[in-house]
């Protein structure tokens, strides 16, 4: 159905709430990724957001039926040298795009969404500049309307696979019979030293030090690559121990470890949305017993859950580190 080009109404809001309504509109029965969900991203500006001078600058766009087009989960960011119109999000949302009706790409074109945009621009409050980046050339099946904005490659791109069968045929399809013989030796010698188990994290003890190891070996890991440790920054870890507690009982939060007696060699913090599964913040404990690949053998645990509980797509997410592309057959490409 083609929109009427001279009743688009549009819309801004400056809070989370007001907003809420069309938002959950389009989570439900549009296109989106976790990372423009409702819950992502008003934790991610209550915990941290707010604390970096990023102010909401919402916008939602409708057609002359009042059906949503799209939102934009838009802000206001104060920067060293000026004001700038950003998406939400900040460092921790891998993908940062619009949400979508199911049928935007029949409904925008290129000069349709660049009139749209020139009404945004005039709508939202005054900034210095403009900085979009990550953005998803596709928000799942739809084009995203953004590409038609001057867009250039971001450094990365973001890796996905579909996910069916059982774990064997699913290993069987994506590894070398070499490969996969490695593994098991490596998980039969681990294994020699303790009890294993496969822990999913759902009561507030379990939650709470399940998080605790994932700070401590993530900090260590960011140690060693000679990074910025997230986790010394109390707004990091209270938003992840936020989204734990709210969401870890719906299923939006996965958090797992691997347990080798009392001890949590590997853990990992994702999201499922959508019958998407995202790998997110998986880590690792350093020392002898690192050698045995205790994050592969969670990762192939992730793999048997996500085949048991109706996930379609196992995602990546951004990062062209090699592992990835040894599992993966598809790439999402990215841009600023």
């Amino acid at each position: 159905m083609e929109v009427k080009r001279d009743a688009i109404r549009i819309t801004v809001f400056d809070a989370f709430d007001d907003a809420e309504p069309v938002w959950r509109h389009l989570e439900r029965d549009g296109e989106c990724y976790a990372f423009q969900s409702f819950g992502w991203l008003k934790n991610w500006y209550t915990r941290i957001g707010r604390h970096r001078s990023v102010h909401p600058c919402i916008v939602s766009v409708e057609d002359a039926e009042e059906n949503p087009l799209m939102l934009l989960p838009l802000g206001i960011e104060k920067r060293r040298l000026g004001s700038c119109l950003v998406w939400l999000g900040g460092t921790l949302t891998d993908y940062k795009a619009p949400l979508v009706s199911k049928d935007i790409s029949d409904k925008l074109d290129r000069n349709l969404f660049l009139e749209i945009w020139k009404k945004v621009l005039a709508e939202v409050p005054r900034f210095d500049a403009i900085v979009l980046e990550d953005q998803p050339e596709f928000i799942n099946k739809q084009k995203n309307p953004f590409m038609h904005l001057e867009c250039e490659p971001h450094a990365s791109s973001a890796h996905f696979t579909p996910i069916s069968g059982t774990l064997d045929s699913f290993l069987k399809e994506k590894r070398s019979s070499k490969s996969r013989s490695t593994e098991r030796r490596k998980f039969k010698r681990l294994a020699k030293h303790g009890a294993l188990e496969f822990v999913i994290a759902a009561d507030e003890e379990t939650i709470d030090s399940t998080l605790d190891a994932m700070f401590r070996q993530k900090s260590e890991s960011y140690r060693e690559m000679g990074v910025t440790d997230l986790f010394e920054q109390s707004i990091y870890r209270d938003f992840f121990k936020s989204m734990s507690s709210q969401y870890v009982g719906d299923g939006f939060i996965h958090l797992c470890a691997l347990k080798l007696d009392e001890e949590l060699l590997a853990t990992h913090w994702g999201m499922v949305h959508k019958d998407r599964f995202y790998i997110f913040m998986p880590t690792y404990a350093r020392g002898e017993l690192a050698r045995f690949a205790p994050g592969n053998l969670l990762l192939h645990h992730m793999f048997d859950w996500c085949l048991s509980n109706g996930v379609q797509v196992f995602d990546f997410t951004v990062g062209d580190e090699p592992y990835k592309k040894q599992w993966c057959d598809d790439e999402l490409n990215l841009f600023n």
